[in-house]
């Protein structure tokens, strides 16, 4: 029985009101892969992935695969991934290549897509559209910001350079494009695309999920659309180092919220990073910077302390030869700093690093709005040559390999498989996001309701 669908039972989104049959109906996410990840902009890979001419990288999202690739040194080419004479797909994965090759019947390409060989071309003649130039592989659209690669399927798409907006103008200041891959996380999660990438989309969980965190900050933050992206910022209406508000306690002392801010810096490490604490910071940044605020004085104001903590990271980055991103008061004080650029790049950053996220429809399923892939990655600012070279890590069974993903972010994916079976309850009626924390998540069903129903 073919379902119809209109657009009532879906497109419902407010403020404060989300309806929850987004994330839970095979025949949303079926809308969402023919009439979403077709004809919008969105991250397929970094250029780091692809760093000399012939690297390539096959990027599937939902049923469709698209290979990109290096053509010089300054250009990067896409393609769909199928071969035009009877539709194999050409390639998996990532690696190298100086041409493309259909290992079914030997047809071949060259690196910009033009057709260089049919096999027995002559036995087509009188056939309409069979000229080499009618099987060049079909092109697909790039946009390249900040180190990230778009891809964009649609015959003619909206302008990157306006889908882009306001995000460099906010963002440009880290140098992402000179950041390289500390690590990447690729995690099979029992959960729609989107309860992935919403969980990085918010602060308002912070107070319930990640409770550790409120001995050193107060978590008062609001959200903010940016276009068809949006992100949130924290108030610091309290300096760092100062507990949260809500544990009702006693203030502390000057020095107490000054050696707590160093212990914040630690807890970054401990908290987001892997092996020796590198994740959202480099642990070089946050060694440095906790150490150098232990040794002030008894008595040093916080604006002192904080200070001290961004010349010691600066001068640890400058010493190793990287970048530390020097960013005005004013500047910052709008930046944002978790950001979702739609629709399914997440950038929560930390000066001298980020944490990058992607969530996305399992390619091997998907119509399935239940199951997706969750890429969790460390992007960092190395000394010249001291970058190591990273490998996917793809993890199956997460509940069973928790040491290879940080404990904080394992705290957030004990909550989304949950939600996503909460979704499915007959006793809820609808998702009522907070409008003022939660602007990020219902800008973003807003604008996919633009490409679903408009």
């Amino acid at each position: 029985m073919n379902i119809q669908v209109t657009e009532a039972p879906f497109s419902k989104v407010r403020k404060d009101y989300i309806d929850q049959r987004r994330y839970t109906s095979p025949e949303f996410a079926r809308l969402e892969r023919e009439s979403l990840w077709t004809v919008s902009w969105h991250w397929a890979c970094r250029e780091e992935d692809i760093p000399l001419v012939g690297d390539y990288l096959v990027y599937d999202i939902g049923d469709q695969s698209i290979v990109v690739v290096r053509t010089s040194t300054e250009a990067i080419e896409a393609f769909h991934n199928v071969c035009p004479h009877r539709g194999r797909r050409l390639l998996t994965g990532r690696g190298k290549v100086t041409r493309f090759h259909c290992v079914f019947h030997a047809w071949q390409w060259d690196l910009h897509g033009n057709n260089t060989r049919i096999l027995d071309h002559e036995q087509w003649r009188g056939c309409a559209g069979m000229s080499t130039g009618d099987m060049a592989l079909a092109r697909v659209h790039v946009g390249r910001w900040a180190g990230f690669v778009f891809i964009n399927m649609s015959a003619e798409p909206e302008p990157f350079e306006e889908f882009i907006q306001p995000a460099p103008q906010y963002l440009d200041v880290l140098r992402m494009e000179d950041m390289r891959y500390n690590w990447h996380k690729a995690i099979r999660v029992k959960c729609n695309w989107k309860v992935a990438q919403e969980a990085f989309m918010e602060s308002y969980h912070v107070w319930g999920t990640h409770p550790q965190f409120l001995q050193y900050s107060d978590d008062k933050n609001y959200s903010l659309a940016e276009g068809k992206h949006g992100k949130h910022i924290w108030t610091y209406e309290l300096p760092p180092g100062t507990p949260s508000r809500r544990l009702g306690k006693p203030p502390l002392s000057l020095d107490e919220v000054r050696e707590n801010f160093a212990d914040l810096q630690l807890a970054f490490a401990d908290q987001l990073g892997l092996g020796n604490g590198d994740g959202q910071f480099t642990a070089r940044s946050l060694n440095a910077a906790s150490e150098a605020v232990r040794e002030l004085p008894e008595g040093t104001s916080m604006e002192k302390a904080m200070e001290t903590a961004f010349l010691a990271m600066k001068s640890a980055a400058d010493e190793d030869g990287a970048y530390f991103p020097v960013i005005p008061p004013e500047h910052l004080g709008t930046m944002g700093h978790d950001w979702n650029i739609f629709p399914n790049l997440g950038i929560v950053w930390g000066a001298d690093g980020t944490l990058v996220f992607r969530g996305r429809p399992d390619p091997e399923d998907p119509d399935n709005p239940d199951v997706c892939i969750l890429e969790m990655i460390s992007l960092l600012h190395w000394g010249k040559g001291k970058e190591p070279r990273v490998e996917i890590d793809d993890v199956d069974d997460w509940k069973n390999q928790k040491d290879r993903i940080p404990k904080l972010l394992l705290q957030d994916l004990m909550n989304i498989e949950e939600v996503q079976r909460g979704m499915h309850s007959v006793g809820l009626k609808a998702l009522r996001p907070n409008p003022v924390q939660e602007v990020q998540i219902t800008n973003f069903h807003q604008v996919i309701n633009q490409y679903l129903f408009d």
